[in-house]
């Protein structure tokens, strides 16, 4: 069971709003928060807690202690996790080749994920890493 320390609340400004247990990234103006884009977004919020299908409409981030996330591939418990996909799935950081580039880490994983599409714990701890080069 996920234990939270700091849930916020954000305005969506994705057109189909946004589902839960994914990553969000910093929207153009405060207080909005958006899908990232791409693989190893930076500017991360948090993570959902529930979906809001609507645009312009709140959804509650968890910013601080324990979330839900959806795997993009694999992950091994106590593995350092980034966006994976577009759409908010986090990945094993580790396995991401990045040559000289930081890696925007959403935290690490409390639980395992087998696949893709697996909901798992992560223990959210915001930071850079270098990558190697």
């Amino acid at each position: 069971m996920p234990h939270y320390i700091l849930d916020k609340m954000y305005k969506i400004t994705d057109s189909g709003g946004l589902t839960a247990h994914r990553v969000v990234v910093q929207g153009t103006n405060a207080g909005e928060c958006e899908a990232p884009g791409a693989e190893n977004a930076g500017a991360i919020l948090g993570v959902t807690v529930h979906a809001q299908s609507l645009q312009n409409q709140n959804v509650s981030v968890r910013k601080a202690g324990i979330a839900r996330v959806v795997a993009s591939s694999p992950v091994e418990v106590g593995a350092p996790v980034n966006v994976g996909s577009a759409d908010g799935k986090v990945q094993d950081c580790r396995t991401v080749v990045r040559r000289g580039e930081p890696i925007n880490c959403l935290g690490f994983a409390e639980t395992a994920a087998e696949a893709e599409g697996d909901v798992f714990e992560v223990f959210i701890s915001m930071h850079q890493r270098a990558a190697p080069r």
